[in-house]
C-alpha cells in the first residue's frame, strides 16, 4: 500500500514538473526576445559583447528543448537582465545628458499659501514653420477654483485612425486655456523609435503651453488633425483633476522618469488623471491603440453630448474650426478669436 502511495506521489510530480515546463519554456522564449533588444539597446554593452550574450542565451533555449535542467540556467540568466534593466535609473541613463532643442524645458510648479500655483516655464512659441519659431516661455498664476472645464484631446497624424497624440486641456473662467502633454524628451541627436521606447532611452517629459503653440503646432505646421472633446465633469472633480496635474507635473521636475512605448506615454499617463476615470487604470487596449480613446470615454459617458448622439455626431462637432486642413492647405493659423471662443463656448 505504502508503495503504491509512493508511486501515486511520485508520478504527480513528474507530471507536475513536466507540466510547469511547458508552461515556463514559452515564457523563457518570449523572455529571450526582449532581453535580445535589451542587450543591444538598454545596456551601454559593447557590439560583440552583446552579440555573445545574445548567442549564449539562446543556446542555452536551444539546450533546455533537448536537456531539460538547462531551463534553469535560461531562467537565471533571464533573471540577472531584468534585474540589471530595472537597476537603470533616469539619474543615471540621463547624467551630463544635453536634450534636443528647446521645446524640451518642463514646467517649474510651486504651490503657493492660497491653494494658487505658480507655473514657470510655460511653452507659448510663436512658429513661422514646424522647425523656425520664436522661442517664448511664460509664468502663470493657477487658481484651481477657476476652472470652468476641461477638455480631452487628440490629434491624429497622417490620417491616421488608431493612432493619436492625447493632450488635456484646462479651461479656465478668466479665458486662460493650459495644455498638459506628456512627450518624449530626445538626447541630442537622437530619432526617436518604438522599440527603443520600451527599453528606458528616452525621458518623459511634461510640458505645459498654451493652445496656440501645442494645438496650432500640430494642426497648422505638422498637418495633423485635431478633436478636442469636453469632459463630463463637476467642478469639485475639475479642481482634483487641476491639482493632479500640477502636482503631478511637480514630481516630474523633482523625479525624472523614463518614457515607455507602450505604458508610460501620452495616453497612459494623462487619461486616467480625468475626473471620475478610475475604470481607465483597471486597463483597456484603447488606451494603447489611443486614436480609439476617444470613443472608449464616450463609452464611458466621460463626455458631454447631446441626449441620444452617436460618437459619430459627436466626433464631427469636436473637430476645432479652422484648423486641421493638412499641409498643403493654403495658410491659416492657428490662435484666432474664433478657434478661442469655441474652446470656452461650445
Amino acid at each position: 500500500m505504502k508503495t503504491r502511495m509512493a508511486n501515486i506521489v511520485l508520478s504527480g510530480f513528474v507530471w507536475l514538473k513536466s507540466g510547469l515546463y511547458w508552461v515556463l519554456l514559452p515564457i523563457l522564449m518570449f523572455g529571450a526576445v526582449w532581453c535580445s533588444g535589451a542587450f543591444f539597446i538598454a545596456f551601454d554593452a559593447a557590439p560583440a559583447i552583446a552579440v555573445l550574450a545574445v548567442f549564449a542565451l539562446w543556446m542555452l533555449i536551444l539546450l533546455s528543448v533537448f536537456l531539460r535542467r538547462a531551463i534553469l540556467a535560461a531562467a537565471l540568466v533571464e533573471s540577472a537582465a531584468l534585474a540589471a534593466f530595472l537597476c537603470i535609473t533616469p539619474q543615471q541613463r540621463f547624467r551630463d545628458t544635453k536634450w534636443q532643442t528647446s521645446w524640451g524645458k518642463t514646467p517649474e510648479v510651486r504651490k503657493l499659501a492660497d491653494g494658487r500655483y505658480e507655473l514657470e516655464n510655460v511653452r507659448d512659441f510663436h512658429y513661422r514653420s514646424e522647425d523656425d519659431y520664436e522661442v517664448d516661455y511664460r509664468s502663470l498664476t493657477v487658481d484651481p477654483e477657476k476652472i470652468s472645464s476641461i477638455d480631452a484631446v487628440f490629434s491624429h497624424w497622417d490620417d491616421l485612425e488608431m493612432i493619436a497624440h492625447s493632450m488635456l486641456g484646462l479651461n479656465f473662467s478668466d479665458g486662460t486655456t493650459l495644455v498638459f502633454s506628456l512627450e518624449t524628451r530626445l538626447p541630442t541627436g537622437v530619432e526617436q523609435n518604438g522599440i527603443c521606447g520600451l527599453y528606458r532611452r528616452y525621458a518623459l517629459a511634461m510640458i505645459v503651453g498654451t493652445p496656440e503653440d501645442l494645438y496650432g503646432l500640430r494642426a497648422d505646421h505638422r498637418g495633423e488633425t485635431l478633436y478636442v472633446y469636453r469632459i463630463a465633469a463637476d467642478r469639485k472633480y475639475m479642481r482634483r483633476t487641476v491639482c493632479a496635474l500640477l502636482e503631478r507635473a511637480a514630481q516630474m521636475q523633482r523625479h525624472p522618469e523614463f518614457y515607455n512605448s507602450l505604458f508610460r506615454n501620452c495616453t497612459t499617463g494623462l487619461l486616467p488623471m480625468l475626473p471620475e476615470a478610475d475604470g481607465l487604470k483597471n486597463g483597456d487596449v484603447r488606451l494603447l491603440l489611443n486614436g480609439l480613446a476617444a470613443k472608449m470615454l464616450f463609452e464611458r459617458d466621460l463626455l458631454v453630448c447631446r441626449e441620444k448622439e452617436s460618437f459619430g455626431s459627436l466626433r464631427s462637432r469636436s473637430l476645432v474650426p479652422g484648423i486641421c486642413r493638412g499641409k498643403n492647405a493654403p495658410p491659416l493659423r492657428y490662435g484666432g478669436e474664433s478657434e478661442a471662443r469655441w474652446l470656452h463656448e461650445r
